[in-house]
């Protein structure tokens, strides 16, 4: 699971213009990069039916377990859209956590987990 802190640094980095995974090589493999495409364009449709379904039930993405299926629907309906807009998967990729880490929902998680780790490492208790 991606950290709090992972994710500050992703997002840098993705302002910078350097791409996420390129330290370890993931995306410069055309034959990793193909099979990744294809994971992401396969789950797309299926994660959008389940948020629709989940949506239609009250659902919020509230918490972590939540919010991660709400970032992964959203991280796969942006990359499908980007993808099918002309874009190249690994600018899709990158263009897509962009779009992910920028979203209202995940900016709020973000400063709420920031915040417990702050807290805690202050310890400071809540009450």
């Amino acid at each position: 699971m991606f950290t709090p802190s992972l994710i500050v640094i992703c997002r840098v980095s993705i302002k910078k213009g350097i791409h996420i995974f390129g330290n370890v090589g993931y995306l410069d493999d055309d034959d990793v990069l193909l099979h990744i495409d294809d994971a992401i364009l396969s789950a797309s449709p299926h994660l959008g039916s389940l948020m629709s379904v989940l949506f239609e039930r009250g659902f919020r993405p509230s918490g972590q377990m939540p919010t991660l299926i709400f970032a992964t629907s959203f991280f796969t309906n942006s990359y499908e859209a980007i993808r099918m807009d002309g874009g190249e998967p690994k600018e899709s990729i990158d263009l897509a956590i962009s779009l992910t880490i920028n979203h209202p929902v995940i900016q709020k998680f973000i400063a709420k987990q920031m915040s417990v780790m702050i807290d805690t490492a202050a310890e400071v208790q809540n009450e």
